[in-house]
């Protein structure tokens, strides 16, 4: 202390420090409030009514900072001591609180229901919040404190007994629903057993060049080659062929010999349709007494028939494999791949679709027990081996031969991993995934002689370019070529690649990246969450609204060449599906309706 300082004037000279410190608590607490407090609490309350459960991080790190801020506010009113500070407190809080929660629910909610009544019943489900965590502010009496938080407490509960959760879109859009109003089955009114007639049953044994047999094209790259389509949709618009409805389901067609194929949920089964692609006109039905449902992804398969050699092959959400004769649908033989290898069901259900190599079905049950790749007979049905090695994720077996060894590769929780085909072992594995641990996207084989793969994964995590290199008798190794975080995070689609660029829908928005840097070139275009086909030299880019969107494939801009409305219905709706081109034959479906299209060619 200075000696000519008097003790009085060194209290005087604190009192301003405390004063700081308390208006940093202030600051502090607001901000942790209005910034931080709101999406860890309202995710893991969505989810609970999803799952019926939260989830316990998000739950956790918002008690954690409830607890925070309580710590921060507590007797800061009386501290303070300033009442215009003190009503600006207890006004502006509410205010901007009411205001956030507001405007993220009027953003973020689907148009299952109205906004003006969904939005001021959240709000009012949210309120218990910042009172649990600002109750301590000033010295109320506890029964005030304990009524009011009782009080807030019950609207989040009576929200949850009036709304329910119908689904959420790909950017997180909730379908919120009256809980009482009842739940709209597209499929449940459509037959679930159509024999063929006799005299005139689908060919699928023949094959043609404009064939689209399986998940993502012949070559299961979202690569169609040898097109010649017209850019010019104004001149020539694409004609529609036949619109007919569907049974839910995240399954695209496959076609082969003029007859498509898809999974749809009807009712009560599962059921694989065949229609006449010249009419829509359906040509049999094989059904399963299955059904997969989730809040969060809807109802109904999630996986693409493959067709070959005459038989089609399916895996539903349950994990039932088929093997159907083409021209019947009449079942060949069938596994619970599941039950089969030790698996359990998992969220989003089994969304693997069949591969085919030589006289093998592969398929990707959920990964427990070591079994996230299996080989089956494709004759027969019977198990040849069990492989992979970590949990399955959304993704489909892909075949590669990766710096001389035939491999198949397959995204789970982690990221990639490659396993031998002829055995099913395990060869290597790269960590590349969000916090979600969710991959969805197919890899992207950029050089198969050097090993050269592209991967690319959304909920924030981006794209890394690498090479499977022989290790000796280590095996396999991974090596980085590089890696760009935050771009192309394709989360539903795959990337597709055009003449040194990748181009994919880096969430939601369509981007072109330079594949020899990783550096994004442009991003624009806000298609949402759908898919996309690379069609010769043009992308058809399917967006989650249900439009087509022609777009000629240039590393400098996004060029728009046409649109076309081909799933925008009246009723909300999402399109996750993957269309299918075969031919001149576009073939668009969602969870509700499915559409065919005759696209103009190059000169006509």
């Amino acid at each position: 202390m200075n000696p000519h300082e008097s003790p009085q004037n060194s209290t005087v000279a604190k009192s301003p420090d405390r004063r700081s410190l308390h208006l940093a608590r202030l600051v502090l607490a607001v901000i942790v409030t209005l910034a931080g407090l709101f999406y860890p609490w309202g995710r893991s309350f969505i989810m609970g009514m999803i799952q019926g459960r939260p989830e316990m991080r998000f739950l956790a790190l918002a008690l954690a900072e409830i607890g925070l801020v309580m710590m921060l506010t507590a007797g800061l009113s009386a501290r303070l001591k300033s009442p215009r500070l003190d009503r600006a407190v207890l006004v502006g809080v509410p205010v901007l609180w009411v205001l956030i929660v507001g405007i993220a629910i009027w953003v973020y909610s689907g148009a299952h229901i109205s906004k003006l009544v969904i939005v001021p019943a959240f709000v009012l489900a949210s309120l218990w919040v910042p009172w649990s965590a600002w109750m301590f502010y000033r010295p109320w009496p506890w029964i005030w404190r304990i009524a009011g938080l009782l009080g807030c407490g019950v609207l989040p509960v009576a929200f949850a007994l009036v709304f329910r959760v119908d689904g959420i879109g790909g950017e997180f859009r909730v379908d919120f629903a009256l809980r009482n109003a009842p739940v709209i089955d597209h499929g449940a009114q459509l037959p679930t057993k159509i024999a063929p007639a006799k005299d005139d049953r689908p060919d699928l044994l023949h094959t043609t060049p404009d064939d689209y047999a399986q998940f993502l094209g012949p070559d299961r790259t979202g690569v169609i080659s040898g097109r010649t389509l017209s850019g010019d949709w104004t001149k020539t618009p694409p004609r529609e062929v036949w619109r007919i409805p569907v049974g839910a389901a995240w399954s695209a067609f496959s076609v082969v010999n003029g007859f498509a194929v898809t999974q749809e949920q009807r009712g009560p089964d599962e059921c694989v349709v065949c229609y006449r692609l010249a009419d829509g006109a359906v040509q049999w039905v094989h059904s399963d007494k299955a059904r997969f449902e989730s809040a969060m992804g809807g109802i109904g398969p999630r996986a693409t028939p493959t067709i070959f050699g005459g038989r089609v092959y399916t895996v539903g959400g349950t994990g039932i494999l088929n093997c159907l004769e083409g021209s019947t649908g009449e079942a060949l033989w069938s596994v619970d791949i599941l039950k089969d290898n030790g698996g359990q069901p998992v969220g989003h259900g089994v969304c693997g679709s069949p591969l085919i190599t030589g006289d093998w079905v592969i398929v990707a049950p959920t990964g427990v027990n070591n079994a996230s790749l299996v080989a089956y007979d494709r004759a027969k049905g019977q198990r040849v081996w069990r492989g992979g090695g970590l949990p399955a994720s959304y993704g489909s077996p892909a075949l590669a031969d990766l710096a001389g060894s035939k491999q198949v590769l397959i995204a789970n929780v982690d990221g990639i991993g490659g396993s031998d085909l002829l055995t099913g072992r395990p060869l290597w594995n790269y960590t590349w995934t969000g916090n979600t641990h969710v991959n969805c996207s197919q890899p992207v084989i950029v050089d198969a002689r050097a090993g050269r793969v592209l991967f690319c994964t959304g909920y924030d995590q981006g794209s890394i370019l690498f090479d499977v290199v022989a290790a000796g008798a280590e095996g396999f190794g991974v090596k980085p070529i590089w890696m760009s975080p935050g771009k192309m995070k394709t989360k539903f689609t795959t990337a597709v690649l055009y003449q040194g660029f990748a181009y994919g829908l880096d969430e939601g928005i369509l981007a072109c990246l330079d594949i020899e840097t990783g550096k994004q070139i442009w991003k624009g275009g806000r298609y949402q969450h759908g898919q996309i086909l690379l069609a010769g030299d043009l992308l058809v880019v399917q967006a989650e609204e249900g439009e087509v969107v022609l777009v000629q494939p240039d590393p400098k801009e996004l060029i728009e060449l046409g649109r076309l409305p081909a799933l925008a219905l009246k009723e909300p709706a999402k399109t996750w599906n993957n269309p299918a081109l075969a031919g001149r034959m576009l073939l668009v479906r969602n969870d509700r309706e499915a559409v065919c299209y005759e696209l103009p060619l190059r000169d006509e």
